[in-house]
């Protein structure tokens, strides 16, 4: 498995991982990814940034994926029953997804290395991420990731719970394996 910056000619199956991430989280009950956020538009701008990522096997069909963005996440701004750690230029994990079939596997464990070393070669050893508080999966591969608890936030899309948690980590060379 490799982990590259997506391309545009990637998007039909980025596309289907969303579809098919949005359906397993409406089956768990997660109000997350079911109101046409992220829209097919989110995933070219984050592509055409150079943020956006793919876990591809060697037929290139993608695994897994991921946006690493850079500056400020506006919805972190303000957090409720909590502060973040840092006051410092972060990296910000947001559309983290895996096929439903590699669930379990070190797929997301690998772009969360990843993401460890993007930080790293950019030296901005700081990442926030948020999820849904029913999304317990995500939140067990935050907490076994280093990611700390730190409060929650509000998303600014207009339907369904905006509430998320949020978590953060300080990234230095002790975390890359």
């Amino acid at each position: 498995m490799k982990i590259t910056k997506a391309t545009l000619n990637d998007l039909d199956q980025i596309w289907e991982l969303r579809l098919e991430t949005t359906e397993l989280l409406k089956q768990r009950g997660i109000d997350q990814w079911q109101y046409m956020d992220p829209s097919i538009e989110t995933f070219k701008n984050d592509i055409l940034k150079g943020e956006f990522y793919v876990a591809q096997d060697i037929n290139g069909n993608i695994l897994g994926m991921m946006s690493v963005k850079t500056g400020i996440e506006p919805t972190y701004d303000t957090i409720f029953e909590g502060k973040w750690r840092l006051d410092a230029p972060y990296l910000t994990i947001h559309r983290l997804a895996v096929k439903r079939a590699l669930l379990g596997s070190n797929t997301a464990q690998l772009l969360m290395d990843y993401a460890d070393q993007i930080a790293l070669d950019t030296k901005t050893p700081y990442i926030r991420i948020d999820t849904h508080e029913k999304n317990k999966y995500a939140i067990r591969l935050f907490e076994n990731n280093g990611y700390q608890y730190c409060g929650w936030i509000l998303l600014v899309q207009k339907n369904g719970d905006l509430k998320r948690l949020a978590f953060d980590k300080e990234v230095n060379i002790e975390n890359i394996l």
